[in-house]
């Protein structure tokens, strides 16, 4: 019996140095600088508990003050800034469809884009920048050459393309 005890003894000790020793180096590993953190994505909030950073692959529809406007024209995946009202306010990620890349920031409402630059593989690359009443200068590769498009508060066009007159 006494031989039972000291084995039943022995054993569950040898157990708990184990299961300590265990969950020592797990510790350990999970606080290393060289470690790797694999998700789909993170939303970071701040001290009022408003989200004011979302990672994702992908990230979630645009939101104006924290609800979703439309779908985006293509799935993105990377960085979505929020305002404090939880109003998207700007973009840096990679489009599934395309192969794009863009950086965008949008007014206070999270409604217009103001400033857009856009690479994609095939066709160049243009920046875009805009006022919330519509008028706006986008200069842009695109088609294989230089383009400077201006555009005014009436909707009206103006190009300035090599070769070509310049806009009034």
């Amino acid at each position: 019996m006494a031989r039972a005890l000291m084995l039943t003894t022995l054993g569950v000790s040898t157990l708990a140095l184990l299961v300590s020793g265990w969950t020592a180096w797990n510790l350990h590993h999970s606080q290393s600088p060289q470690r790797v953190i694999e998700a789909r994505g993170l939303v970071i909030h701040d001290d009022k508990g408003q989200a004011r950073v979302i990672l994702g692959a992908p990230v979630p529809d645009p939101l104006s003050k924290g609800k979703p406007r439309s779908p985006r024209a293509t799935a993105l995946s990377g960085m979505i800034l929020l305002g404090p009202d939880g109003s998207e306010r700007g973009a840096y990620g990679t489009s599934d469809r395309g192969g794009e890349a863009l950086l965008t920031l949008d007014d206070a409402s999270g409604t217009t884009e103001v400033f857009k630059v856009v690479a994609n593989p095939d066709r160049g690359a243009s920046l875009m920048v805009r006022h919330q009443n519509n008028t706006g200068a986008m200069l842009t590769s695109w088609q294989g050459k230089p383009e400077l498009v201006f555009l005014d508060d009436t909707g009206q066009t103006y190009y300035v393309r090599p070769g070509a007159n310049a806009a009034p």
